[in-house]
């Protein structure tokens, strides 16, 4: 493809539009069912495109097309002059058709986020390619495009400093379409899963912005009107406990002067399990959900990975300890580890029906660009690439393509490697854990029992419109379930066992059974895809090749040209826009 028109100066009054790719529509993630049930389209805003926003030009006129949340709009995309459009792994496709459509349509396209940074070479028909974060290197981008120079790759291995990160700009949304808002706290964990490609994207020293700017952040979600649920994105929130626990004292103070208008969940290492100190502070907060990354309830397994936080103390222990201080704990679970045994679906279903996890992300293990399971495997001569070919030592790029065949996450592709145990064999475990732990029977009675442990305090006040959103949730639910006769049964008997709870408690339990309907819909799709995978283990390779001469995914070509530099301009000290 050629090159767009040279944009203009970056002094001038640019029409930016920032772009959010659609996630695939059965991607673990997608909670859409369930967001629909309250009229939202979507979980939550890309909070990464927003914060981008505030790093640009405050003098450009910026807009937010969030594809998850609105159609696309022909009128926003011809008002632009430059395309910002950035993503996660799951939004790969959407990132490469909006490439496609602004070099179509002569628009200068800039992308940027995890994705694109974790696979740069995908992205080679972009004019501009942001690698990294974007605190420090956002004004050099701009002043290399001042000195004419706007195209190319930029990127610096340099972790900014958090504490010069702005305010995003939450004005861009339209809170209504949204089930929760999120706000970042830090970047980076301190630990050194295998498999992780966290550590290598954000590092192992984790960054924290000041309790003043966070206090700033949710002031400025209030400012904007909105009540209700605030999700801390941190990949772990309590990297630094420390600072964790000087900042929350702030956050009881703040909610306490506003009338507790919010209430927070967020992702935490099982090690908050054994925090007493730590879970009466969040208590306090009014943090209800938090999701840990348990991975596996083999001890062995998690000291092979890396993972040897996790084996510290018993996860059922961990998990009750969230409970009794009214914290709903979520869980992600993988399988498909070297070390792993046969037999672990039993040992998997026991340990997510003990832990009472309703939320239970239990995925295939996937070796991400980047990561040191990656490149182990690589050198052991396991990696596959997208065609299921082992990729030769000398390769020293991967590149993981998720076709649009099977669009999805890694509940469905995963196991992009040769296993030590038979494929078949993971995959046979792998569907039984989520027909058993999905089967209406077993979610049911997880979520009575998650109610029956948790100890909650409700503080948040809800507003009138959030009265009015959850009451036509409720309602919603009640027709969803009524739809189907064995829905009907385990919806009506646990409703009833959980009124005696109390209202705080019914409430987290109802949310728990909304959120079903997602479940009810994603774990099906799941099951039809490991079938048609074990069916036909060729079947991927059939639709890499379909995707590529279809020009869905890039062929050699656009590798070629990025290696040749016909159309980047590489400068070392020069960085990009945070994901």
């Amino acid at each position: 493809m050629g090159l767009s028109a040279h944009p203009k100066h970056p002094d001038s009054a640019l029409n930016c539009l920032l772009v959010s790719p659609k996630f695939p529509p059965y991607s673990y993630w997608n909670y859409v069912a369930a967001a629909e049930l309250i009229n939202a389209r979507t979980p939550s805003p890309p909070l990464g495109l927003i914060t981008v926003a505030a790093l640009l030009p405050q003098h450009w006129n910026i807009k937010l097309m969030d594809l998850n949340a609105q159609d696309f709009s022909e009128e926003m995309w011809n008002w632009a002059d430059i395309i910002c459009v950035g993503g996660m792994l799951p939004q790969q496709q959407g990132l490469m058709d909006t490439i496609k459509r602004a070099k179509a349509t002569g628009k200068f396209v800039v992308v940027g986020g995890p994705e694109p940074t974790s696979q740069p070479d995908l992205y080679a028909d972009a004019d501009t390619i942001i690698i990294g974060e974007g605190e420090n290197v956002i004004p050099e981008w701009l002043d290399a495009w001042r000195a004419g120079n706007p195209r190319g790759i930029f990127k610096t291995d340099k972790k900014p400093d958090v504490t010069k990160s702005p305010v995003p700009r939450f004005d861009l949304l339209d809170f209504n379409n949204y089930v929760e808002v999120g706000l970042q706290y830090s970047r980076g964990c301190p630990f050194n899963c295998e498999f992780c490609d966290i550590i290598e994207l954000y590092g192992r020293v984790p960054r924290t912005k000041t309790p003043e700017q966070v206090l700033a952040e949710l002031q400025a979600i209030h400012d904007c009107g909105y009540r209700g649920s605030i999700y801390f994105v941190d990949d772990n929130f309590i990297g630094n406990k420390r600072n964790v626990k000087k900042l929350l004292p702030h956050v009881i103070d703040w909610q306490k002067a506003s009338k507790y208008p919010f209430f927070f969940a967020t992702e935490a290492s099982m090690n908050l399990g054994d925090d007493v100190k730590l879970l009466e502070l969040m208590q306090a907060a009014d943090f209800r959900m938090v999701f840990m990354g348990i991975e596996t309830p083999d001890p062995e397994v998690l000291m092979q990975t890396q993972k040897s936080q996790n084996t510290m103390h018993p996860i059922v222990e961990r998990v009750n300890m969230l409970y009794k201080y009214g914290i709903v704990a979520l869980g992600g679970f993988i399988m498909g580890f070297d070390s792993e045994k046969p037999g672990m679906d039993h040992r998997m279903i026991k340990c997510i029906e003990d832990t009472t996890i309703c939320m239970a992300t239990v995925g295939l293990l996937v070796a991400l660009p980047n990561t040191q399971l990656t490149k182990r495997l690589q050198k052991e001569g396991r990696l596959l690439d997208s065609r299921g070919i082992v990729v030769p030592l000398e390769q020293k790029e991967y590149r993981l393509v998720i076709h649009s065949a099977v669009a999805g996450d890694h509940t469905v592709s995963g196991l992009n490697f040769v296993t030590k145990r038979p494929t078949n064999e993971i995959l046979r475990e792998y569907r039984n854990v989520i027909a058993s732990v999905y089967s209406p029977a077993s979610y049911f009675a997880r979520a009575v029992e998650t109610t029956r442990r948790l100890r909650t305090k409700s503080l948040h006040i809800p507003s009138l419109f959030e009265w009015k959103r959850n009451l036509r949730g409720f309602w919603n639910l009640i027709k969803f379930m009524n739809r189907d006769p064995d829905l009907r049964w385990h919806f009506w008997k646990s409703l009833i066992r959980m009124l005696p709870y109390g209202p705080a408690r019914f409430d987290a339990g109802m949310r728990l059974v909304g959120i079903y309907t997602h479940f009810y819909k994603h774990s099906r799709y799941v099951l039809e895809q490991i079938d048609k995978r074990l069916a036909n283990p060729d079947h991927y390779e059939e639709s890499y090749n379909k995707d590529v001469d279809a020009g869905v995914i890039p062929d050699a070509a656009a590798v070629a040209k990025l290696a040749s530099g016909e159309t980047t301009r590489v400068n070392p000290t020069h960085g990009v826009a945070a994901s």
